[in-house]
């Protein structure tokens, strides 16, 4: 057989090897339908999610085949080889990503990738590598027998479905971008929502042509973009410079941060010694995070404004007022954090301006990196100059892990043993996960009480502001949608957190505000700087929040952040927002609310916050 024949047959047998793979991957990708809000029922929207899938799918199968051309010209051996891995790597990649939108709601991307090899995200065990790899090779030995079936010579070409099916894959790729054209110059959320579900899927939009014929809608365009994300790099904060008169004896201040914590286990029972120590201050019930994921918690409890600014706030590597402020009063910065303050990028935001900033922790896992910080702590505490104030920050891990250490005491029975994310699934008994979950708290939370027992023990718990929160919740599957973590959505067990206040000022006779009303990480910067830091200005110079020892504020919701959207929280139901402006409103169990609009004055209010800042 001539070469050039020869090639002409590897070309086909390529062919066919990526319509069959385009299949296997319509399949796989099926099951991000499972998390529709709703199934679409109407034409347009059916035909879209249909088609949509359907291109999408051979697209990306024809991407891959189009990389492995110049490896048809390898022999045998080595072309079936790398054909077969690379076809595996597809397919596996996919699968990965349905597994990951299936706990988090978001697909795979460079930012999560990193988060992940640095363990922000996750941590998986050996059980979960081994699958992944035997799941792997599993399907590279079926690739490589498909490749060697096909080489020897297939009855599909008679029946010519090879162009029959690339004769339906343009038209369903014509069809599915023609309907997105029309659903995106009218805002018809069956269609648009849609998309999202599918991994880099960016069908066309064509507003110029359609508002050129008239055939848009100008005034939901307009609503749609008022609800936007825009990541702008100008951000004006604080709005005024900051006026401020020194206290004549500041006091020492200290944020206890634990990642990932629930507020419904900081009681007697899972976390006694914060519990114990909060009682002599003040315990706020209903406290929300700034977000639901670790970035845009700790920026909300630096900065004191919405997660919206991460963007233009790293660009300018703009530290937090409250920093500024504490170095102005000659503070001494004592900043612990288990995990690694480069992912997310707290080390050019909101510790921008500390020197020789600890940037993390030693150890192989979160227990163990909670120890040290805690040890490195108390030697801090022990060597500095005791004739400035000090500002701690503890930052611990061990909750967002599930972990504690091998000999630390079983408290809670039965749980599991490890935490394997590929087998978690709405079948999975969360109580097992909870318990797990629980212990780790507990641990936690006899590393506090070193903390706390330092400030009794040297006479600094009088003289001392302790904050006691959390960065974000973490949900173990409590609305049954197989959500296990944070960063998914908006519900009370992914952003409400534990909030306690200790420390001077903070009794019952100056805490005005009732336990039970709505707070936020947003109202710890301005209660300190009012209250603490001499600040004379408006608090809504440097923050969307409110002074908690002040006068009460009533709200009737609540906004929270992540990476890509934002949510308006109330006591009834969440309106989230994505990041080009499509919403979804939400009952507090994550649930899809018919027949009713978002309350549109919240929104309002919530774009103001959102924009206040911006130049």
């Amino acid at each position: 057989m001539s070469f050039k024949s020869s090639f002409k047959s590897r070309l086909h047998v390529l062919g066919y090897m990526i319509m069959i793979n385009a299949v296997i991957a319509m399949l796989i990708a099926c099951r991000y339908f499972v998390f529709l809000p709703e199934f679409p029922t109407d034409t347009a929207g059916l035909t879209f999610l249909i088609t949509g899938t359907f291109s999408h799918m051979v697209m990306l199968s024809a991407l891959g085949g189009l990389l492995l051309i110049p490896v048809l010209l390898l022999p045998q051996l080595p072309r079936r080889l790398i054909m077969a891995v690379v076809a595996t790597l597809g397919l596996m990649a996919l699968f990965i990503d349905t597994v990951v939108y299936a706990q988090y709601r978001f697909h795979i991307n460079a930012v999560m990738l990193d988060l992940v090899m640095s363990s922000q995200i996750v941590s998986f065990p050996l059980s979960s590598w081994l699958m992944v790899i035997g799941g792997f090779l599993a399907v590279c030995a079926a690739q490589y027998f498909l490749i060697c079936w096909l080489e020897k010579g297939i009855p599909l070409a008679k029946w010519k479905i090879g162009k029959k099916f690339a004769w339906l894959s343009v038209l369903t790729l014509l069809l599915s971008n023609a309907i997105h054209i029309w659903a995106a110059a009218h805002v018809y959320q069956p269609v648009t929502v849609t998309k999202r579900y599918l991994p880099v899927f960016y069908p066309m939009t064509s507003n110029k042509t359609m508002k050129k014929y008239g055939w848009i809608d100008e005034a939901a365009i307009e609503r749609q973009k008022a609800m936007s994300l825009e990541r702008k790099s100008d951000v004006h904060y604080p709005l005024n410079p900051i006026q401020a008169n020194t206290p004549e004896k500041p006091v020492n201040i200290m944020l206890i941060v634990v990642d990932s914590w629930r507020a419904d286990t900081f009681n007697a029972d899972n976390s006694p010694n914060m519990w114990k120590y909060a009682q002599s201050g003040k315990v706020f019930s209903q406290h929300y995070s700034a977000g639901n994921a670790t970035r845009t918690g700790i920026f909300g409890l630096f900065y004191a404004i919405p997660g919206t600014y991460w963007h233009g706030i790293l660009v300018n590597r703009q530290s937090p007022v409250l920093i500024d402020r504490l170095q102005a009063m000659n503070y001494q910065l004592g900043i612990f954090a288990a995990a690694k303050l480069t992912n997310p990028e707290f080390d050019q935001t909101v510790f921008s301006k500390v020197p020789n900033l600890r940037i993390g922790s030693k150890g192989d896992s979160p227990s163990g990196l909670d120890g040290e910080i805690t040890r490195d702590w108390l030697q801090w505490y022990d060597k500095r100059d005791k004739s400035k104030p000090a500002f701690s920050f503890l930052f611990y891990d061990a909750p967002h892990g599930y972990d504690f250490p091998a000999d630390y005491p079983h408290r809670y029975e039965p749980m599991l043993k490890e935490v394997n994310y590929l087998k978690l699934s709405n079948k999975t008994d969360r109580s097992l996960m909870m318990n797990r979950y629980k212990t780790s708290v507990h641990y936690v939370d006899s590393l506090v009480k070193q903390v706390l027992d330092k400030l009794e023990a040297t006479g600094d718990a009088d003289n001392t502001v302790v904050i006691i929160t959390g960065d974000h919740g973490q949900e173990v599957n409590d609305n049954m949608e197989n959500f296990w973590g944070h960063n998914g959505n908006y519900t009370d067990p992914q952003i409400k957190v534990p909030f306690a206040m200790i420390g001077p000022k903070v009794t019952a006779e100056t805490t005005l505000w009732p336990g039970n009303m709505l707070t936020s990480h947003q109202d710890v910067v301005p209660t300190l700087m009012k209250n603490y830091l001499g600040v004379q200005n408006d608090v809504k110079d440097y923050s969307v929040g409110e002074d908690l020892l002040g006068k009460p504020v009533h709200r009737d919701w609540i906004l929270a952040s992540n990476y890509s959207s934002y949510g308006v929280i109330t006591k009834d139901n969440i309106l989230e927002v994505g990041a080009v402006g499509q919403y979804d409103l939400l009952d507090k169990h994550n649930k899809p609310i018919k027949g009713q609009q978002p309350n549109f004055e919240y929104l309002q209010g919530a774009l103001e916050q959102i924009s206040r800042f911006s130049k």
